[in-house]
């Protein structure tokens, strides 16, 4: 099997892997496929829920005996350790795996190890560090090193970068395919952030709605003077929310939800400790960051978001926009990673490097 041949099987494990989003974090998403000495498929797999078989367990579940002698392409190293489940590299040296062929190194010291134990055990072992398997696993890697989660900054605009909804009969920017599309992703992810002019304007739920919900994420409000009213929307029992404020403002008043306060430098709040907060109380893997544009431009100048959802719709504005929001992306390196239409909308996502 050539090179191109096996980073193509480890690009099928990656489409497998990303099947698990929303119920086996906050577990790094990892696939499997096994191949027997033929180049023929004989089992495949993904982590599919926290606690739950891993990948390489389902895989050889599948191969049954057909594994013996067979080659594993796995997206992740296999882990060395006993936690809710048994070592996968024992797995796989008991099923008579020859070759492993893995797509990224394991981050996590408690796992690692696999690799070493495989290779002890006669199994030979290929690792690539390939660029698609270091990004699905990147929002895993990046709360465990860091103890960030992974924030996506999602948000609709017109043709011209404007965030103002269009005049007439529909509030929204985006296609209703597109806003699908958002309640799904939010049914996959662990908090929600808007800030308090997004909160007062809009008066939004949060909720997910007329999509499969794998979790609750908890809504988030940053207001630095606490000037959400608090009989909206946000707070009510749907779903767990926080809001987040300036150090030294008087909270007595505020009763409709947990507060947590940020330190702050020249008016503007410090938002690392807010997302590490989540990530330490609330286990948060994956955050979206819905807006508006001043929150956009608070997580942006302190080097916390990690990726963009922008849908586009076919619209332009009669005016004007006050933030042009072309020009704040433009003004980010980032790396376009994928178009897509969704509706009548426009989606692009871009990684923001560095």
């Amino acid at each position: 099997m050539t090179a191109d041949e096996e980073r193509s099987l480890l690009h099928q494990a990656v489409r497998l892997a990303e099947q698990g989003h929303g119920t086996a974090e906050p577990n790094p998403l990892v696939g499997c496929i096994i191949v027997n000495q033929s180049n023929d498929i004989v089992g495949e797999g993904f982590h599919e829920r926290f606690g739950e078989g891993h990948a390489e367990v389902n895989a050889l579940l599948m191969a049954g005996t057909d594994a013996r002698g067979a080659t594993a392409f796995v997206t992740l190293a296999p882990c060395n350790h006993q936690g809710k489940t048994p070592p996968c590299s024992q797995a796989l040296i008991d099923a008579g795996i020859a070759k492993v062929v893995i797509g990224a190194s394991d981050p996590h010291e408690e796992a690692s190890g696999g690799i070493q134990k495989l290779k002890d055990s006669g199994v030979e072992v290929t690792l690539l560090e390939d660029e698609l398997c270091c990004e699905l696993l990147a929002p895993f890697a990046q709360k465990f090193t860091t103890g960030l989660p992974w924030i996506t900054c999602k948000w609709a605009q017109s043709r011209n970068g404007s965030l103002e909804t269009p005049s007439g009969d529909s509030p929204w920017i985006s296609s209703a395919e597109s806003q699908q599309l958002v309640h799904e992703e939010r049914g996959c992810i662990d908090a929600i952030i808007v800030g308090v002019g997004t909160v007062i304007e809009d008066n939004p739920s949060l909720t997910v709605r007329n999509a499969t919900q794998h979790r609750t994420p908890v809504r988030v409000v940053v207001d630095p003077m606490l000037r959400s009213p608090q009989e909206n929307a946000i707070f009510d029992s749907q779903a767990p929310t926080i809001i987040a404020c300036k150090e030294g403002v008087n909270t007595s008043a505020f009763t409709a939800c947990p507060i947590i306060q940020l330190p702050h430098t020249n008016g503007v709040m410090d938002l690392q400790p807010l997302c590490k907060h989540l990530a330490r109380e609330y286990d948060a893997t994956h955050v979206m960051a819905e807006g508006g544009a001043t929150l956009f431009s608070h997580i942006f100048s302190q080097n916390l978001a990690n990726e963009l959802w922008v849908f586009v719709a076919p619209s332009v504005s009669a005016e004007e926009p006050i933030v042009n929001m072309n020009t704040l992306v433009e003004q980010l390196d980032t790396s376009l990673l994928h178009t897509d239409t969704c509706g009548t909308d426009t989606v692009n996502r871009y990684k923001v490097n560095g």
